[in-house]
């Protein structure tokens, strides 16, 4: 434990040691695309016969995969309660009891399994940039710089403003003060977006080597390590009702107008909205694009909107992340033929990956619900209307439910029609253009196991999600990869751990009609790579490879650049710190 260092009578500055958190031990280097044999299994040059490969598939997507997937579920959320932890902890004293220290050695290195929920998303980078102790300092000088009101039970004994009262002040008096600072500590953390990430970093639990042996270290928080210090002991018993979500009144009310600074690219509106100048639409649906044409992405939100029960209620946001061509004819949608609210087009410069997109394309929609749609994704009938119902739960009230959606997304399912198998690339001329891939309904069977059992539905699904909670979660990663999996997890670890008393809630599955992806990754490489690469890919992820790393495994190629390397976020931060 280091030193204490005092500022202005409190004990909110102190120091201490992080190691960096633990890596793979799987160099990425050694991991290659191509060691996987992609060109003969699988694909239009497959060696195995059609039944031989199909027989193959469903194995992987009906035991191997969810084999995978549920070790990670059950490692997430229950062997972090504190139940497993005691048992675990006897166990090993049992055995130590039994055994002695030969059958255990290093086992004061096994990581200590703490329950802690973050407030909000993280990306792996985000926690790398500096320590749980960096974080905290940084939350310290932000709440002194704009909350000091919220600071007044740790520095000095009493706010300086009472002045010669201080002695005389009776007990009811410090305890409502107390009261109006924690009220406002609770206030700040659930509404100003910097504090409550750097709480949420600074709480998190880290490596920390005491210097016992070499390479030993041990999994702990900073309340663990400082548990005097009386600013995290507030934000401990204030975590709880940090994590409760903003309520269904809230969120049917919740209005964000796009940022003012930034103009689209081009912009149409329905005649019906033209007279209303900040219109609160239903649903923003948020697509991103890259290397895509305006034809077909035109006519896949043609068909999103004519699936749509009310098109005059929904919002359409296209990011062109780089690389697209002709999307004003996406302008054509608000036309009475389609009847779409509003099109937006907006281009992103900062690079980074999907995560950046996405999230830049929520910070300019106004909707109060927000669906994230891939290019590829062909939406169901009626969609509109099963999102809504769904996270609104038909027009209930809040103290009328038991269990809440905090998200919600549709079944999966691949477009195998004539239409959906005709290849928008380029494949060897003796390929038939309606190329079937075997196991390709083994390849949706098992991603409904997955979304279902096992609540991890990933973006093909197009998830929805209310535009308050959003951003109340933090949005998504700010990272190129594995963005969809990371704010899945939160979300579906907040319905298994968190209990406020009132409600549960949970990652739904809306029921009926499937979204359809293209097919058109698994003609080209085959169900079996797809599916093995994928799983691969969550194992390593969840094993604390990086999002960066992992693309570089993916594509063979460097991750896109960014034009800053911070979250915006932190710019932000940087600005006030400076």
């Amino acid at each position: 434990m280091g030193p204490k260092l005092n500022r202005g009578g409190s004990d909110y500055f102190q120091h201490t040691v992080e190691t960096p958190p633990h890596r793979a031990s799987t160099p990425v280097t050694a991991l290659n695309k191509t060691n996987l044999p992609q060109n003969n299994i699988g694909g239009p040059d497959s060696k195995l016969p059609f039944v031989v490969e199909s027989c193959l598939c469903w194995s992987l997507c009906l035991f191997y995969c969810p084999a995978v997937w549920g070790y990670h579920y059950v490692k997430s959320l229950f062997l972090s309660t504190g139940w497993y932890r005691g048992l675990l902890r006897r166990s090993i004293n049992l055995v130590h009891g039994i055994l002695g220290d030969r059958f255990i050695t290093g086992i004061s290195a096994w990581p200590d399994l703490t329950t802690w929920i973050p407030l909000v998303t993280h990306s792996r980078a985000e926690i790398d940039r500096s320590t749980a102790w960096g974080r905290y300092l940084a939350l310290v000088r932000v709440l002194e710089t704009r909350y000091p009101e919220t600071l007044t039970q740790v520095v000095g004994n009493f706010p300086a403003k009472h002045g010669p009262r201080r002695r005389s002040m009776s007990l009811e008096e410090i305890e409502s003060m107390e009261v109006d600072a924690d009220a406002e500590l609770l206030r700040v953390l659930r509404q100003d977006t910097i504090c409550r990430r750097l709480a949420s970093l600074a709480m998190r639990p880290f490596s920390c080597d005491f210097g016992t042996k070499v390479g030993e270290s041990k999994t702990i928080t900073l309340l663990e390590q400082f548990p005097h210090n009386r600013l995290l002991r507030r934000i401990k018993r204030l975590w709880p009702m940090s994590l409760e979500l903003p309520t269904l009144s809230e969120a049917k009310t919740y209005y964000r107008r796009g940022q003012s600074s930034v103009l689209p690219d081009a912009v149409s509106i329905n005649k019906k909205h033209t007279n209303v100048e900040h219109y609160s639409f239903r649903i923003s649906l948020v697509l991103p694009a890259y290397h895509e044409k305006g034809g077909h992405i035109l006519k896949k939100l043609s068909s999103a909107l004519e699936a749509a029960r009310d098109p005059s209620e929904v919002e359409v946001v296209v990011v062109n992340a780089g690389g697209c061509s002709d999307l004003d004819e996406l302008l054509s949608l608000t036309d009475e033929d389609h009847g779409c609210g509003r099109v937006s087009i907006y281009s992103f410069e900062g690079g980074g990956g999907r995560g950046p997109c996405l999230n830049y394309g929520a910070t300019q929609s106004t909707g109060r619900i927000l669906t994230f749609c891939h290019s590829d994704t062909t939406l169901p009938c009626d969609w509109d209307k099963s999102v809504v119902a769904t996270l609104e739960h038909n027009g209930m009230r809040d103290d009328e439910l038991s269990v809440r959606s905090n998200s919600c997304s549709f079944s999966f399912g691949i477009d195998t029609s004539e239409e959906g198998l005709s290849m928008p690339f380029d494949l060897p001329l003796t390929t038939s253009r309606a190329y079937y891939p075997p196991g390709i309904k083994a390849a949706v069977y098992g991603a409904n196991i997955r979304a279902k059992l096992f609540s991890l539905p990933y973006g093909d699904q197009a998830m929805s999600i209310h535009a308050c909670v959003f951003d109340f979660l933090g949005g998504f990663p700010d990272q190129c990869m594995m963005e969809d999996y990371d704010f899945v997890s939160l979300l579906r670890r907040r319905a298994r751990l968190v209990n406020n008393g009132k409600c549960r809630e949970k990652v739904s599955i809306i029921r009926g009609p499937p979204a359809l992806c293209s097919p058109r990754r698994w003609q080209k490489f085959g169900v079996f790579y797809v599916t093995c690469m994928n799983t691969y890919f969550v194992h390593l992820y969840a094993g604390m490879q990086s999002a960066d790393e992992l693309y570089r495994l993916y594509y063979s190629q460097d991750p896109p650049e960014r034009k800053v390397q911070e979250s915006p976020w932190e710019v932000e931060l940087k600005k006030i710190l400076d």
